[in-house]
């Protein structure tokens, strides 16, 4: 028993290989995709950056300290940790803890 042909020739493609197939589209294709993951690279940046702008901001004598733990935190991630927990630290009542005094 046969239930259709067998023998289906395909003469046309599909009305969009005809846009996907021109090198234009594929230029805003890739144009639009770099400007994507420069945008998300830009936003990750200034996350990244926070905890040096608040330190700046507040006039923090760590401010240097703050600085170099976000930029190596770049490339080990506990550094920008400590950056952002020696922002909300209060620095003034951690050293009289330290030293005993009350």
């Amino acid at each position: 028993m046969k239930i259709h042909n067998t023998d289906l020739v395909y003469e046309h493609l599909p009305s969009v290989m005809v846009l996907l197939d021109s090198v234009a589209f594929m230029w805003v294709v890739t144009l639009i995709t770099i400007g994507i993951f420069s945008w998300v690279a830009l936003k990750l940046w200034h996350l990244h950056s926070l905890p040096k702008y608040l330190a700046k901001e507040q006039g923090m004598q760590q401010a240097k300290l703050v600085f170099w733990l976000c930029m190596l935190g770049l490339f080990w991630k506990p550094l920008w940790v400590l950056a952002v927990i020696a922002i909300v630290t209060d620095w003034d009542r951690a050293q009289e803890w330290i030293r005993g005094t009350r």
